[in-house]
C-alpha cells in the first residue's frame, strides 16, 4: 500500500463509492415518482405548484393545483391524492354527460352551434341569431359572474330567492372610479329572466332538474314613465309628404311608421327583400328573433317608390343592405335619435315633450300597432308585426296556398287604406 500514490487512492475510493451506490440501488430500488410538478402564476402566492400524473407510461392531460408554492408540501399532496384524482378523472371520462356541469351548460347553451338549441329547434323553438347572441352575452357577462360570486356550484342551488336577489343586483346603480353606471330597467330585467327560464325549461324536458325557479319569481313592475309612448294617431298626417333636410332620417322614419318593423329588421333589410305579389308590394323578412317574426310586411306604394329612388341613387345591388352606413351593419343610437328628432320637428313636439312621453325612434312600431288596433285589424295586425298569433291565423296567412295569398293581399290593402287616412295626404 506504501507504493500507492494519492491519485491511486482517490480512484480506489471513487470505485468503492460506485459499488456502494450500485449495491444500495439493487437492494433498495427507487420508486419512480410517476408525477411531475409545474409552477403556475398565482396573484396571491406568486405561483403555485400544479401536479400532472403519468399512468402506464402515458401523461394524463388534466392537471391539478396543489394550492401551495412549497415544493415539499406539493410533493406530499401529489403522492397522497394520486389515486383519488386519477379515479375521479377516469370516472368522469368513462361516460360523457352533456348535463354534468352548471357553468359548462350556461356557457354553451346560447353559443353558436349549441347542442342544446339544436334539441330545442327540433321541438319547434326557433331562435334568431341576433337574439341568440344577446342571450349568450347576458348569461356569460351577467348571470355567470353573479353565480360565481355567490358560490353557486349546481343548478339545484339556484332557487327563487337567489333570482330575486339577482333582480335587485341588476336594478342597483354600480359605482366606478369616475362615474355611476345606472341600473337596468325593470322591463329589460324581466326579459333577461326569461332567457334563464328557457334554460330551466330545457333541463326539465331532458330530466336534468325538476323545477324552474323562474316560474315562482315575481316580475318587476314597470313604471308608467318607463312605458314607451307614441304620437297621437292623428298627429302625423302629411309629415312624409313634406321635404325633409336629412333623407336618411326621412326614410328610416317613413319605414318604421308605415310598416311597424323592428329596428333590427330595418338594419337587415336588403334590396332583394322587396317583392311584389299580385301588384302589391311587400317586404320579405327572412330573419328574426322568433319564428313568428319571419313574415311578409305590406309596403305602401308611396314608401316603395321612395325606397327604390334611394336604392337607385346610392347604386345598391340586389344583395346589398339598404341602410348600411360604411362598414357598420348596426346603425346605432345616434342615427336613430337624429331621425326621431327630425320627425318631432314636423309633428311640433319639443325634445322635452319627447322625453316626458318617452317617445323614441322605436315608438314608430308602437304607433303602427296603435293605429292598426284603432281600426280593428286584430290578430292580423299581430301577424304583420311578427308577434305570436293563434294557430288559425297562422294557417290562414301562411302564403302556401291560394287562400292564404288572397287573404294576405286583402289585409295588406286594408293596411294601406288606414295609412292613407292617417299618414298620407289625400291625392
Amino acid at each position: 500500500m506504501s507504493n500507492l500514490t494519492q491519485f491511486d487512492l482517490t480512484k480506489i475510493m471513487a470505485a468503492l463509492q460506485t459499488i456502494k451506490e450500485y449495491s444500495s440501488y439493487v437492494n433498495n430500488p427507487l420508486t419512480p415518482k410517476r408525477y411531475y410538478l409545474d409552477p403556475v402564476k398565482n396573484k396571491k402566492l406568486g405561483f403555485v405548484w400544479y401536479v400532472r400524473y403519468l399512468d402506464n407510461g402515458i401523461v394524463i392531460p388534466s392537471h391539478w393545483t396543489t394550492g401551495t408554492n412549497d415544493r415539499g408540501v406539493a410533493e406530499k399532496f401529489a403522492i397522497e391524492n394520486r389515486e383519488r384524482l386519477l379515479t375521479a378523472y377516469y370516472n368522469r371520462n368513462l361516460v360523457k354527460k352533456p348535463y354534468c356541469e352548471l357553468y359548462t351548460i350556461l356557457r354553451k347553451y346560447y353559443c353558436e352551434n349549441s347542442p342544446y338549441l339544436e334539441i330545442d329547434r327540433k321541438r319547434g323553438r326557433l331562435l334568431g341569431d341576433k337574439a341568440r347572441v344577446t342571450y349568450h352575452n347576458f348569461i356569460t357577462k351577467q348571470f355567470i359572474p353573479y353565480l360565481k360570486k355567490n358560490g353557486i356550484k349546481d343548478f339545484e342551488q339556484i332557487d327563487t330567492p337567489l333570482l330575486s336577489r339577482f333582480q335587485n343586483y341588476l336594478l342597483a346603480d354600480k359605482k366606478t372610479k369616475d362615474r355611476i353606471i345606472h341600473g337596468i330597467k325593470p322591463q329589460t330585467i324581466n326579459h333577461y329572466i326569461s332567457y334563464i327560464s328557457l334554460i330551466f325549461d330545457h333541463l326539465i324536458q331532458e330530466g336534468q332538474t325538476k323545477t324552474n325557479p323562474c316560474k315562482s319569481l315575481i316580475c318587476l313592475k314597470i313604471k308608467n314613465e318607463e312605458i314607451r309612448g307614441c304620437y297621437e294617431i292623428t298627429s302625423l298626417k302629411g309629415v312624409f309628404n313634406k321635404t325633409w333636410k336629412d333623407q336618411f332620417s326621412y326614410l328610416l322614419c317613413l319605414l318604421i311608421y308605415t310598416t311597424g318593423m323592428r329596428n333590427s329588421e330595418i338594419e337587415r333589410l336588403k334590396v332583394n327583400h322587396l317583392l311584389v305579389i299580385d301588384k302589391v308590394h311587400f317586404i320579405d323578412i327572412q330573419e328574426s328573433k322568433t319564428k313568428s317574426g319571419i313574415r311578409k310586411v305590406p309596403l305602401h306604394d308611396f314608401v316603395s317608390r321612395k325606397l327604390m329612388a334611394y336604392i337607385r341613387k346610392t347604386g345598391k345591388r340586389e344583395n346589398d343592405l339598404i341602410f348600411n352606413t360604411g362598414n357598420r351593419k348596426v346603425l346605432g343610437s345616434r342615427i336613430y335619435d337624429k331621425a326621431n328628432f327630425e320627425l318631432a320637428k314636423f309633428a311640433k313636439y319639443s325634445k322635452e315633450k319627447l322625453e316626458r312621453e318617452n317617445i323614441t325612434f322605436y315608438s314608430g312600431r308602437h304607433f303602427w300597432k296603435t293605429l292598426m288596433d284603432s281600426e280593428g285589424l286584430g290578430e292580423v295586425e299581430e301577424y304583420f308585426m311578427g308577434h305570436k298569433v293563434s294557430a288559425d291565423v297562422a294557417k290562414r296567412y301562411n302564403h302556401k296556398d291560394k287562400q292564404g295569398k288572397k287573404k294576405l293581399i286583402e289585409r295588406a290593402k286594408k293596411v294601406f287604406q288606414i295609412l292613407n287616412r292617417y299618414i298620407f295626404l289625400s291625392r
